[in-house]
């Protein structure tokens, strides 16, 4: 839910009766971030002598242009939000060819909307979600810049290529995702003030180097922008920023150091929902690395329970599949392999490829502990099957052949199978390393 016009002004003018309950919102908001911006424009003009002073036109002009446009915004934002209900419906196939043909829908308006959807689209469908900033970013390349205020145009751009990488990261495609923070990065540069814009960037920037082996760049662009936006007054940002540093510190082996910081967090009043059960998905992983695996199956049952309850679907399977990889790691294979089955199961129908093999090869280890070899060869068969259909690295498809035959030849262990999920697990960075069979599996021994 949104506040209204007249609740923004109200907060931009200080004579809202609920300013922390907007504050809060308005720091987690973007669509109302830039509405609030646009009203402390107009107080700010309102409250100089200038603008009343008949010989001198121009701020009084600068006022009623101000609201014009705040005007023309919200009719945009408006008419998109009817559109999108239309456009966003059925196959996503679809919602590029009912984009060209709607009315009135190439706006900024549109493209605001457009960003906004993904943010509860995401965690139930990555596909879907990069469809919409794939839009997002035709409409704003397609916007005329001198229809708008001075570099209006050129920021969202930015936002849509930052929406985009974000998403891209999310999916696991690092590159990509990099080369579209770059583009943004090059934007935001162009336009004024950038500096909170550009503290934004840098976490989507440190999620994709935490996950390409560069966590150290990650750690620092984490605590830069969690200064902006300390400065900024972002209490909300400031404790996302600070979260982001501490998943970077655990990715450098510090795992005690990173569940300091997130022990820090765990009362922060600025935490929404969502970051919250972020945080005690956070903390269980750090439980687990740190062998303490009765407070991480805790932590993350919990975890998967209030991603589920907040329709976070995909972020549940996450939660869901660490348990079962705790599970595993304390010993208990036979309470594991119905947790990692349902991840395995559910990560396919979210089509991430990468996380359900992982999930696979997990089940595949517990089997392995229980003496179940003939699922293991099943499950090496699928996973080569859908890799290949899915035109993958051909090095994952070497490395999951060879557990193939070793459990072919009876050779198959639950170490084997750990190497090779943990070779796989590292292939996102695109390293361009060989896979070998682990020393103590191989098959020659």
């Amino acid at each position: 839910m949104h506040f209204d016009d007249d609740a923004l002004f109200r907060y931009a003018e200080g004579t809202s009766a609920n300013t922390e309950e907007i504050e809060t919102h308005v720091s987690a908001c973007g669509q109302c971030s830039n509405r609030v911006g646009g009203h402390r424009a107009v107080v700010d003009a309102l409250r100089t002598a200038e603008t009343w002073n008949d010989d001198v036109p121009a701020p009084r002009q600068f006022v009623l242009d101000v609201v014009a446009f705040a005007a023309r915004a919200k009719q945009e934002e408006a008419h998109a939000r009817t559109l999108c209900d239309e456009i966003l419906s059925g196959p996503s196939s679809w919602w590029p060819q009912r984009l060209r043909k709607a009315e009135n829908a190439y706006t900024a308006g549109m493209v605001k909307e457009l960003l906004e959807r993904i943010r509860t689209m995401l965690e139930t469908s990555p596909a879907a979600a990069l469809q919409v900033t794939a839009l997002a970013i035709d409409v704003a390349h397609a916007l005329d810049v001198t229809s708008y205020p001075c570099d209006y145009v050129v920021k969202l751009r930015a936002q849509a290529f930052r929406d985009h990488a974000y998403v891209l990261s999310f999916m696991g495609r690092y590159p990509d995702a990099l080369d579209f923070a770059d583009r943004a990065k090059r934007l935001f540069e162009q336009v004024p003030l950038p500096e909170y814009d550009l503290a934004r960037l840098a976490l989507v920037r440190a999620s994709i180097l935490r996950c390409t082996d560069r966590a150290p760049e990650a750690i620092k662009l984490a605590r830069e922008a969690a200064e902006t936006f300390r400065r900024y007054g972002d209490t909300a940002r400031w404790s996302s920023a600070r979260m982001w540093e501490g998943a970077c510190i655990f990715e450098t082996g510090r795992a005690e150091d990173a569940l300091a910081v997130f022990n820090t967090l765990e009362g922060e009043a600025s935490l929404d929902s969502v970051s919250r059960v972020r945080l005690i998905n956070s903390i269980a992983v750090c439980h687990r690395q740190l062998s303490q695996f009765e407070p991480a199956a805790i932590y993350l049952k919990r975890a998967a329970e209030e991603f589920a309850l907040l329709g976070m679907e995909t972020e549940a399977t996450r939660s869901r599949s660490s348990l079962g990889q705790t599970l595993l790691a304390a010993g208990h294979a036979r309470e594991a392999i119905p947790v990692l089955r349902q991840a395995w199961r559910e990560f396919d129908q979210f089509d991430l490829v990468a996380d359900a093999a992982l999930a696979a090869l997990q089940l595949a280890e517990a089997m392995l502990h229980i003496g179940n070899a003939a699922e293991v060869a099943a499950i090496s068969r699928d996973l080569i099957a859908r890799f290949t259909a899915a035109g993958m690295t051909s090095r994952a498809i070497t490395a999951l052949s060879f557990l193939r035959e070793a459990v072919a030849i009876g050779q198959a262990t639950p170490s084997l199978v750990r190497h090779v999920h943990d070779f796989m697990r590292e292939l996102p960075a695109e390293r361009p390393r060989l896979f070998a069979p682990h020393p103590a599996d191989s098959l020659g021994e």
